[in-house]
């Protein structure tokens, strides 16, 4: 899985789920069904950007996690 990709609205979440069925390959679904955010493959991913459901301008959601903080040397 190479993309995750988070979905806005009810329509936009129908109609990639109408794409997602016609591409071959297995997606998984994460989150809330508030919010939920699809993880796809790259070929699944280009056909949602195909069928206009998500933007190409780079819109795709980053690894999000707390950084940890720098260990600093007692002196």
């Amino acid at each position: 899985m190479a993309h995750a990709v988070s979905i806005q609205s009810r329509e936009q979440h129908i109609h990639a789920l109408d794409v997602l069925d016609r591409v071959g390959g297995t997606w998984q679904a994460v989150g809330t069904s508030a919010a939920p955010v699809f993880l796809l493959t790259d070929a699944q991913y280009d056909a949602l950007i195909q069928a206009g459901v998500v933007r190409t301008n780079g819109q795709e959601d980053q690894a999000r996690g707390k950084k940890a903080p720098t260990k600093k040397p007692k002196s």
